[in-house]
């Protein structure tokens, strides 16, 4: 029995000498990876199993996922709550989800919450500067000048209505221009909407085939459609040196190269040289303006900010609402009921011999309701951009860190049939009361809120309400006989944009 044990222990100890390299092999990477992946205390609740590198992404999405992204978001939040947790590859994300959330989160903390995380595509393609992609004295100093500045250009007032008027005449002239065939006007909208932002930053419109409008336009239709591949560059920036351009960032750089020598950088040289500190009618002379007012301060005014506050502007006020009208056509296509309601509406206020003007707004509360209700069931944003914590904080018991990735999750909203009760129909009486008048809901997101709540709201609306009032008094829209309707699942990008589809614009 003696022999059988030391015969054992000699086994034994013979095969710990000649493995002790493997064993303490496997006991580093297991360590390592404990050490790595565990999770910080006290985060919110999320998947149990992390894995190195990839994070969470293999377990949160599923192959249905692709033709809406905000489905993901659903099931996490139905299955951990309103305040969840996942690993984006390395980085942790935290999303909040709920109306008393998302105001404790963006109006209530909105000092801490208003920074933008550091990204790859952040730092490569904005390069930390413009109105979007900064944080902090920096972000303060440029939208602050931003809102005073283009306030002062019309934002919200008449003189803004007039320049918008005046691009309807042509919009609506180069529609009746086909004479109710069928035709895809998604670049005549798009045009439009342009010259809108276009008059206030550049003090100019352009021409609807002027070459260089016309390639800013596809580029900004190019880049937007490839966002959604990009994105996991973000996640994993090792992905940028696969071969051939798999997650279009080179695409997206180069366009964004391609606008700047082509639009913004002459459009700035041509401001400087003919710059006059008296006559600062337009964006880009006010901001010039102020870069000399500052020379020799502490300032984070200059010409390369310029140029991607400049892109900022453009983006943001051609995009967003050129979108939210070509879905507007996609539902009347849809409900042809509510285009009627909508006609009889501005025959009643406004007739046939002039276009709709703002102070007609009030008396149109269904347009107003429609209105709203494509903005609330569109979702065109889907998902407000990401914030970052200014420093470790404690928000509704969680622990979060001060580099963790914040999503304020604005589809939580819009999409609740508990807020809404059937959020999924298109349905624009919920906002109206029993008396037929527009109704507000603090629920209605669609514009964010907080410190860092959509720059061109005002704007927006105004856009918004004129175009539609407009283009309904001038046409009546049909779908193309032998074609489907246009479904509303359409492209995600930066935006949720319909797919492409043609359209009968009849003239009334």
């Amino acid at each position: 029995m003696t022999d059988f044990i030391h015969n054992f222990l000699g086994c034994v100890l013979n095969f710990c000498v000649h493995h002790f390299v493997a064993i303490s092999i496997v006991t580093i990477i297991v360590t390592s990876f404990w050490l790595v992946m565990r999770k910080p205390h006290g985060i919110p609740p999320g998947p149990s199993w992390t894995l190195p590198i990839v994070g969470d992404m293999l377990s949160i999405g599923s192959k249905t996922d692709k033709s809406n992204v905000t489905l993901p978001f659903r099931r996490l939040r139905k299955k951990y709550g309103d305040i969840y947790s996942v690993y984006t590859g390395p980085k942790l994300t935290i999303v909040v989800s709920g109306i008393d959330n998302i105001k404790e989160l963006l109006i209530k903390n909105g000092d801490v919450f208003s920074d933008r995380p550091p990204t790859y595509l952040n730092d490569y393609l904005s390069k930390r500067k413009g109105l979007v992609s900064t944080s902090g004295f920096h972000w303060k100093e440029q939208r602050k000048f931003a809102v005073d500045t283009l306030r002062e250009f019309g934002f919200g007032k008449p003189i803004l209505e007039g320049k918008i008027h005046a691009e309807l005449e042509i919009l609506v002239n180069e529609i009746g221009k086909h004479r109710g065939e069928k035709f895809n006007f998604f670049n005549l909208i798009q045009y439009s909407v342009a010259n809108i932002i276009a008059s206030i930053v550049f003090g100019k419109r352009f021409e609807y085939d002027d070459p260089a409008f016309n390639g800013f336009i596809d580029r900004m239709n190019d880049t937007s459609a490839s966002f959604s591949g990009a994105f996991l560059v973000n996640v994993l920036p090792i992905l940028r040196f696969l071969p051939g351009d798999v997650f279009s960032v080179n695409k997206i750089h180069s366009n964004m190269e391609k606008n700047r020598e082509t639009l913004f950088e002459p459009a700035i040289e041509e401001h400087k040289k003919h710059f006059n500190q008296y006559d600062t009618d337009d964006f880009i002379s006010s901001y010039i303006k102020e870069m000399k007012r500052k020379t020799g301060q502490k300032s984070t005014f200059d010409g390369e900010q310029l140029i991607f506050c400049t892109n900022d502007l453009f983006l943001a006020g051609t995009e967003t609402t050129s979108t939210t009208i070509l879905w507007a056509i996609v539902y009347f296509l849809h409900y042809p009921e509510v285009l009627g309601k909508c006609y009889q509406e501005i025959q009643d206020v406004v007739g046939s011999g002039r276009l709709p003007s703002m102070k007609d707004k009030p008396n149109m509360p269904y347009l107003e309701a429609v209105t709203t209700e494509l903005l609330r069931i569109c979702n065109i944003a889907i998902l407000n951009l990401p914030r970052a914590p200014a420093h470790d904080v404690t928000f509704q018991g969680y622990n979060i860190p001060h580099d963790a990735i914040i999503i304020p999750n604005l589809d939580s909203v819009l999409s609740d049939d508990s807020v809404w009760g059937d959020a999924g129909t298109f349905r624009p009486e919920r906002f109206l009361d029993e008396n037929g008048k527009f109704v507000k809901h603090e629920q209605f997101l669609a514009f964010s809120i907080g410190k860092r709540n959509c720059l061109g709201e005002s704007m927006a609306k105004m856009e918004l309400f004129l175009f539609l009032s407009t283009l309904i008094q001038r046409f009546d829209f049909k779908p193309v006989k032998g074609n489907n309707l246009p479904g509303f699942t359409g492209t995600f990008g930066v935006t949720h944009i319909p797919k492409k589809f043609k359209v009968h614009a009849i003239p009334r």
